[in-house]
């Protein structure tokens, strides 16, 4: 058996996404979901407890989506990590742009935003998380 020590470097990249759009990003590491599933935790109990909304990410409105339902819990719980991973793993995007058509910043409204769109969400998802997926195919993860 071999053990890998120190942190893994992993390089960033251009990734094409549909509609011109390019992210630069690096691929997920457990670390990295991990810190995110903690955070979308916290974020989700103090949405519980009244203490915020999830207004940072573009889900105006959105106070206690939680209540009894625990699939709506999961929802938001899933949607908040992946939003926290695009966070720590895109350092930049070309061609996002605002309603009035200059570009989008890089922050938590327009990644939630762009998130709430399901192509992006899923072909997010699909490059973020590939070096997990392969580690979960080759049985090392």
């Amino acid at each position: 058996m071999a053990v890998r020590l120190g942190k893994a470097r992993i390089a960033e990249g251009e990734v094409p996404f549909p509609d011109g759009i390019t992210l630069i990003m690096r691929t997920a590491t457990s670390l990295d979901v991990e810190e995110a599933e903690a955070e979308a935790g916290e974020l989700i109990a103090g949405l519980v407890a009244g203490q915020s909304a999830l207004s940072d990410f573009g889900l105006d409105g959105v106070t206690n989506p939680v209540g009894d339902d625990m699939e709506s819990a999961l929802g938001f719980s899933t949607f908040l990590t992946l939003a926290l991973v695009f966070e720590r793993i895109v350092s930049g995007w070309d061609e996002v742009l605002r309603e009035d058509g200059e570009p989008a910043p890089l922050d938590r409204l327009y990644i939630g935003l762009f998130l709430l769109d399901t192509a992006y969400r899923g072909h997010f998802r699909s490059k973020a998380y590939a070096r997990l997926y392969a580690e979960v195919q080759e049985g090392n993860a």
